[in-house]
């Protein structure tokens, strides 16, 4: 039997044996009319004035727990007699905001019956964005996070302390303390954290920094249980990877991904054109992304979904091949985005989904999209970057970068923030559909040397910043909107 004949035979014997609708739910936002069911209605919802591709944000409720998203005129049918509530949201276009009339309102439906319902945007305003600065007297700081249900923010400091700021206010006494064990020789140092996804429970956390000999190291540090403010003073390395040759290209972020695995972005090993080729070499963690499971009471597993797991000649912690210098990465709605800082011609961002194991960013067969050293290559197996900028306009290192999803500020939802480290530009694209769109240019200028980004429980987006005029001159802001209420 045919599956229209047999969605036909459903509808027919509920209808005239139960006396209900039909077998499926209502339509979807994307323009769904079905036949109307006995004792239901439809609604018909016309939306105007938005720009040709923008979606709306609207969200239709009603009887029996009924809840929709509609993003274009539409009708909804075999809907339940009762009444429901339209609400619709600020749509935020580039940095232009269009506000919705009405916001919400209420329609009947009636059984057998049409209802129709309009929402008109217009009334445009212009977002500004603003920085608020929320703690000061820092060294250097690197990187932002916060554990799941607390409000503080702990703030690395590259030399080789974590900070913890309550309530506005920075605690004296530092959270960790191991600037004994790394230098800040070129670019290394304390470089990222990352909570456990259970620390509420097990207080621990986890740290990427250099040792004294450059070796990248992965540490396991625990909350002490007499003060939530301070960590033990000693930790537990699990992975050390040697980086002696040269001071740069250290990567330095660490994170855990959708999937409860710890994420670790490893640069290529320093040095001009990666002269050892470790990102291509699988023989080697330099150069990479890597995935590795911390879940266990010691040490780490090599996940099964890793690419390279039980391949002779290649390491089982490697996720992804081929980047130069991971700075920062962060995860997504299942997306991973990657800014790998660029060596003399390009800066990009790699949007992969979370689940795809085993792809190669290109480096150094190619810089973003150019190819290394030569007029073309071969890009067959290669994974270009979605976004890309050259170095022109005083621009020369990417630091990524997150996907803002604060509460306070929804029409920013979606899009990924970024800025270079020599201009300081508040920057931001959206990743939609395959494609980047929406690229706007806030017009907000981070004061010193920008180092990173960071969120905390709320998903609030931080920027960290040092004008160097002193040992403590560090800062870190929060990105606020001061124009337009989105």
């Amino acid at each position: 039997m045919s599956e229209a004949l047999r969605s036909s035979l459903c509808r027919f014997f509920i209808a005239c044996c139960l006396g209900l609708a039909a077998c499926g739910e209502g339509g979807d936002g994307g323009g769904s009319d079905s036949a109307m069911g006995t004792g239901t209605g439809t609604l018909t919802l016309s939306i105007s004035g938005l720009p040709s591709g923008t979606s709306a944000v609207i969200t239709v409720s009603g009887p029996g727990q009924f809840r929709q998203a509609v993003t274009q005129s539409t009708t909804l049918s075999n809907l339940a007699a009762g009444s429901y509530t339209i609400s619709a949201a600020s749509v935020l276009t580039g940095s232009t905001l269009l506000k919705p009339q009405p916001p919400s309102q209420t329609v009947a439906v009636t059984a057998g019956g049409r209802a129709s319902a309009s929402v008109a945007y217009g009334s445009p305003e212009t977002v500004q964005l603003s920085l608020t600065q929320v703690a000061g007297g820092l060294s250097a700081p690197i990187f932002l996070t916060a554990p799941h249900g607390d409000s503080r923010l702990f703030v690395v400091e590259r030399a080789g302390r974590i900070r913890v700021v309550r309530n506005g206010a920075l605690v004296a006494t530092p959270f960790l303390d191991i600037a004994a064990l790394t230098t800040t020789n070129g670019e290394r140092g304390l470089l990222s954290m990352a909570f456990d996804p259970n620390y509420g429970t097990n207080g621990r956390f986890y740290v990427y920094y250099t040792d004294a000999n450059g070796a990248i190291t992965i540490a396991r540090y625990s909350v002490s249980a007499a003060n939530p403010d301070i960590a033990n003073a000693t930790g537990t390395v699990l992975l050390s990877i040697p980086h002696g040759t040269f001071s740069n290209h250290n990567g330095g972020q660490l994170a855990f991904g959708p999937d409860g695995m710890l994420y670790i972005g490893t640069g290529d090993g320093g040095g001009s054109g990666d002269p050892s080729g470790n990102a291509q070499n699988p023989g080697t963690l330099l150069g990479k992304m890597l995935r590795i499971d911390v879940s266990g009471a010691s040490g780490y597993g090599l996940p099964a979904g890793n690419p390279f797991v039980g391949q002779s000649g290649s390491r089982g912690e490697i996720w992804a091949l081929g980047l130069r210098n991971p700075w920062r990465f962060s995860f997504d709605a299942g997306l991973l985005y990657i800014a790998d800082v660029g060596e003399d011609q390009r800066e990009e961002v790699d949007v992969a989904p979370a689940t795809s194991a085993g792809l190669n960013y290109g480096w150094n067969r190619t810089e973003g999209t150019a190819c290394v050293g030569a007029a073309g290559c071969d890009k067959t197996g290669l994974t270009m970057p979605v976004f890309e900028y050259g170095h022109d306009a005083g621009a020369c290192a990417i630091v990524g970068g997150y996907v803002y999803r604060g509460s306070a500020s929804p029409a920013l939802h979606g899009r990924y923030f970024y800025t270079d480290l020599c201009t300081g530009k508040l920057l931001s694209f959206m990743y939609r559909d395959g494609v980047v769109v929406e690229q706007v240019d806030w017009k907000v200028t981070v004061p010193g040397s920008v180092f990173s980004f960071g969120v905390d429980d709320g998903q609030a987006l931080y920027v960290l910043a040092d004008p160097g005029t002193s040992a403590t001159s560090g800062r870190v802001y929060r990105i606020d909107v001061s124009g337009g209420t989105p």
